[in-house]
């Protein structure tokens, strides 16, 4: 049966997509609530079938944020990449030592990772000016499980639009149970550290409590990487209305 890709959906219905949801429907501290079919956060999308990509066109898909390395991408290409109706961003949100991230993660913890991530200036600056210049419409971003890099910036996004962190928590940990495939590995890989399995409530905290310690806020955060203020408003506004004035 078709579905519909005018509703709102929590968790998209596209069988190739374990873990592709909605940022939208969240309340924030300005009143609002998060607009859906703006941001998508996914996983893997190399699986789309021509009519999974029929329904995120009709969903209002525009924009294509891919974080992942060119390693990931030669052998999961996302078939968006080649779509005219919209456009395709590789911007690798990784490190140096964690180019290995599963050897890497056997001397460092999750929250270590994510926390490297969140200093990567030059990659934070390029997502945010992406997102502010997209064309209107919603913009899926993704990584390979889309837990960790998407997590992140997921965080990012919901804390700046002032969502509060009990949900900002929820969003991160529900990727677990989504992801039903990588829960094979549990058991197929036992040296495969588990960190690279879970969304534990304690990762994803630890970023987030870390830019709270350092930064104060996800705003000043972003100007301190290069962010512009007028970058940082424009993503509020497409976050929580075209037109809004949003005070932060």
């Amino acid at each position: 049966m078709k579905k519909n890709a005018k509703l709102n959906w929590v968790r998209l219905p596209i069988k190739s997509l374990e873990n592709c949801r909605e940022l939208g429907g969240y309340s924030t501290e300005y009143g609002q609530q998060t607009l859906w079919h703006t941001f998508l956060r996914s996983s893997d999308m190399s699986k789309l079938s021509s009519e999974d990509i029929d329904f995120l066109e009709e969903y209002g898909v525009k924009t294509v944020i891919d974080l992942r390395g060119e390693d990931e991408i030669e052998t999961h290409q996302n078939p968006l990449s080649k779509e005219g109706f919209c456009s395709y961003y590789n911007i690798p949100f990784i490190t140096e030592r964690v180019s290995d991230i599963t050897q890497s993660f056997f001397e460092m913890s999750m929250g270590d990772f994510y926390i490297q991530l969140l200093e990567n200036n030059d990659t934070v600056k390029r997502i945010f000016d992406v997102i502010e210049q997209a064309e209107e419409g919603c913009i899926v971003f993704h990584c390979q499980a889309g837990k960790d890099r998407t997590g992140i910036l997921a965080m990012l996004l919901l804390g700046l639009a002032g969502v509060e962190k009990k949900d900002i928590v929820t969003n991160y940990e529900v990727t677990y149970t989504n992801l039903e495939s990588i829960q094979q590995y549990e058991k197929m890989y036992e040296n495969i550290p588990k960190e690279l399995l879970f969304s534990q409530r304690d990762y994803i905290l630890m970023a987030y409590e870390y830019i709270l310690d350092t930064y104060e806020s996800i705003d000043q955060y972003l100007l301190l990487k290069g962010v512009g203020q007028n970058v940082i408003d424009g993503v509020k506004k497409r976050f929580l209305g075209l037109g809004k004035t949003v005070v932060s």
